[in-house]
């Protein structure tokens, strides 16, 4: 990114990234907010600002470990959880909206939002049953030549149920190519229980963009000022 700040605290449209997520759950009616911070955890706290608790994650061990970093903070908690990356600024409260209504409608064990493109590039791939369900999602760097034609992907949004979560990411394994802990990997293993796992695709794909590159960065500049996005 070649940016002085963590990623998370990059600015788009005047705000860091991280507090454009927060925004867009706020604005959907979400109440409590558990940040996992890890490197430059002090810097990130500040782009964040107040009425955000914090958890440490120590060991970057991948995604999959920083959400059950959160398990503490949680305590016996019971019911829907919102899990979201950092890194998604064009994300907007009615996004967020549509999923928590869609996920205590289908009664789901967990439900995500996903984005149709043209071109998914290095995006995880979504892999649906006959019935619509999912059946699990494909990091781009493990998939296949098949799985890497689907253009539905991955936009880093969940509702999952606690404490059911937990359960499934104590379960998880770091056989895969960056032998991390991936989030992604509870999607199979709550569809392998054969719990229905949910996903609704954005009404505007580029909301769910992720910003990884500069590239990516300027492209979010200019949507979040005049690309119809917020």
């Amino acid at each position: 990114m070649r940016a002085h700040e963590p990623k998370a605290a990059v600015r788009v449209g005047g705000r860091p990234m991280v507090a454009r997520v927060t925004d867009a759950m706020r604005g959907a009616g979400v109440t409590r907010i558990i940040a996992v911070v890890g490197h430059r955890a002090d810097d990130v706290r500040a782009a964040m600002g107040e009425g955000v608790e914090y958890v440490i994650q120590d060991e970057q061990l991948g995604t999959g470990h920083a959400a059950r970093c959160s398990r503490v903070a949680l305590g016996d908690y019971e019911g829907p959880v919102i899990i979201a990356y950092a890194d998604i600024p064009l994300l907007t409260k009615d996004d967020v909206s549509r999923l928590i209504e869609h996920h205590l409608l289908s009664r789901s064990a967990v439900t995500m939002l996903t984005a149709v493109l043209s071109k998914p590039g290095t995006l995880g791939r979504i892999i649906r049953a006959a019935d619509g369900t999912v059946q699990g999602i494909v990091e781009a760097r493990d998939a296949d030549e098949g799985q890497l034609n689907i253009g539905e992907i991955n936009v880093g949004v969940y509702c999952f149920e606690a404490p059911l979560i937990f359960e499934v990411l104590s379960e998880l394994k770091r056989e895969n190519a960056q032998a991390q802990y991936y989030l992604t990997d509870a999607i199979g293993i709550l569809a392998e229980r054969e719990r229905r796992v949910d996903a609704i695709a954005l009404q505007i794909p580029h909301n769910g963009m992720g910003v990884d590159t500069v590239e990516d960065l300027r492209r979010a500049q200019q949507l979040s000022t005049g690309g119809g996005s917020r």
